[in-house]
């Protein structure tokens, strides 16, 4: 038969109706997607029919189905979203933090500050008042709360951001299977001539799916597989195959984890310290970074507040401030019993002995030498400087604290310490604990009988030095080398987060811009103009008419000729 016979004929217009109609089908296939931001619009590529050595040409034929994209802006809108997810986990990290330190209608730290400053004023101005002192008992005691509330929410907030890091491991696990069950389904239909265009474009979604959470790098292999690694060149997913990622539980921190890379045989490699952008590394940074140094810091002002306060305390007296004995509010752990105690200085350690009627009758000076002096040595030397134990003497308890104790009917009251022996043991101190915000308490002595609150020195009635100058504590330079005062230190710390809060909201806002920039690019070329669906698919259903009409015409023009 010859390409310009009439069979030859209905054979071109056979496959021109072939052709229209596959084109009419991919234009549907278009338009039903055309809400699906993952779709690549797809486009039928017809070439002529070769005619062999005939002059005439031999009609159309369908060739395959073309996927729109552009490569370049694919993997960059991937590369972005690694970015994205950084700037997102950052920007919602640190305004859960804000809110933890926001002092909305007066719940926060900063007012139960003020009031404490506050009422040591009213105290150090009426130093014999009960009333002045029960109101300090008690806005001491708010201020401890507040402290071990924050300190319990930061926790609170990294065990909730180990939370979401569990949650992420998951979603890599589960979208790192679904791309090796792609990549077996895409190298199936490819393997011959087929194409999965379709597949593809899920493959390419879960790529991007990923890569917010995790910066990856992946490469598609002689076998239509993509291959992904993360960290270091990890393998996450090769070919038909997924690795997975495990927690790896911290023995020093209960329930926080490190995150480690484990294939089917079980080699595992610790994973935390390579990975890059997105959400899961930065949900660690914020658990073990950003939420740690804030919850430090809280600590650092905690236990210098409570140690220059305790400072000058110690030394004092208050309406109730005679005792048979002192019992120190810390001890020494037994390896740390022949070193060295740490923190005191050169200088003397003073006491006295009082009467009932609260006259002195001895008063002694302690020499402690720093860097030297074992807790052992320091009793020792107290004992040696009384003399004699029936007027007062010192304890070395088997649980590595102290108990100074008077004799007889005598009482000791603490005088002015060179040495910061009383605040470091804690005698007679206001702040029960110096270890950080979590166990920040005000002493039980303090809650139970305000009485004993030091308001000034050496039981002089109306004496208000020692309030007087705790309250000047508000004012004065102890914090980062006595260079900046409590409250700029707390100030500080609010402003460096809201800054913080600010800079990463700005740079989430911009790189959000650069997705959608990307994105819209990419819609350019590959998403769904229903305008031009609609209208080849006008072209498709006239092309079809047209070529029915052909093949009519043919079939009218054989049946002449059969009955010729």
């Amino acid at each position: 038969m010859t390409s310009g016979s009439l069979f030859a004929q209905l054979d071109i217009g056979k496959r021109s109706l072939m052709a229209q109609q596959s084109g009419m089908n991919v234009a549907g296939h278009n338009i039903a997607n055309v809400g699906n931001e993952d779709f690549s619009r797809q486009r039928v590529e017809l070439v002529s029919q070769h005619p062999g050595k005939s002059r005439f040409g031999s009609g159309v034929e369908f060739k395959a189905v073309e996927r729109i994209t552009d490569r370049f802006l694919n993997e960059r809108l991937v590369s972005e979203q690694s970015r994205g997810g950084t700037l997102e986990s950052r920007q919602s990290g640190l305004q859960r933090l804000e809110n933890l330190f926001n002092d909305v209608e007066g719940l926060g730290l900063r007012s139960a500050l003020n009031e404490f400053w506050d009422s040591w004023g009213k105290l150090a101005n009426s130093p014999e008042s009960e009333v002045a002192r029960a109101d300090l008992a008690n806005t001491s005691k708010l201020l401890a709360d507040r402290f071990q509330g924050l300190s319990r929410d930061l926790l609170s907030l990294r065990k909730e951001f180990n939370g979401r890091i569990a949650e992420r491991i998951e979603k890599v696990n589960q979208t790192a299977g679904n791309l090796a069950a792609l990549n077996e389904r895409v190298q199936l239909v490819e393997r011959g001539s087929g194409q999965a265009n379709d597949l593809r474009d899920q493959r390419d979604a879960l790529l991007k799916e990923l890569s917010r959470i995790i910066q990856v790098d992946w490469v598609e292999d002689k076998n239509h597989a993509l291959n992904v690694s993360i960290g270091n060149g990890w393998p996450l997913v090769n070919g038909r195959h997924a690795n997975t990622l495990e927690p790896s539980f911290n023995s020093n921190e209960a329930g926080m984890f490190s995150i480690r890379g484990v294939d089917p045989k079980g080699i595992s490699r610790d994973l935390t310290g390579e990975l890059r952008s997105g959400e899961l590394p930065e949900l660690i940074a914020l658990r073990d970074d950003t939420a740690v140094s804030f919850s430090n810091r809280l600590d650092q002002f905690a236990s210098e507040l409570a140690f220059e306060v305790n400072r000058l305390h110690a030394s004092g007296t208050g309406l109730n401030a005679r005792f048979e004995s002192l019992h120190s509010s810390f001890a020494l752990k037994a390896d740390a019993l022949g070193k060295p105690l740490p923190f005191v200085k050169d200088g003397l350690f003073r006491f006295s002995l009082v009467d009932e009627n609260n006259d002195k009758l001895e008063s002694y000076e302690v020499e402690l030498e720093a860097g030297k002096d074992t807790l052992a040595d320091i009793v020792s030397r107290i004992n040696e400087t009384v003399g004699d134990p029936k007027l007062a003497a010192a304890d070395l308890n088997r649980d590595g604290s102290v108990t100074l104790r008077a004799g007889g009917a005598y009482n000791l009251v603490l005088d002015p310490d060179d040495t910061d022996f009383s605040v470091v043991m804690g005698f007679n101190n206001f702040f029960e604990n110096l270890q950080g915000a979590a166990d920040f308490r005000v002493n039980e002595r303090v809650l139970t009988d305000p009485n004993t609150i030091s308001t000034g020195r050496g039981l002089l009635p109306g004496d208000n030095s020692v309030a007087i100058a705790i309250h000047a504590l508000q004012f004065k330079p102890t914090m980062d080398a006595d260079s900046i005062t409590f409250d700029e230190f707390y100030n500080g710390l609010l402003a460096e987060l809201g800054l913080r809060m600010d800079r990463s909201l700005g740079e989430k806002q911009n790189q959000q811009l650069i997705i959608d920039q990307f994105q819209k690019l990419r819609d350019e070329v590959s998403s769904v103009n229903m305008d031009e669906e609609v209208a080849d698919m006008v072209q498709y259903q006239r092309g079809f008419a047209a070529a029915a009409k052909f093949i009519g015409t043919v079939d009218e023009m054989t049946k002449t000729v059969i009955d010729m």
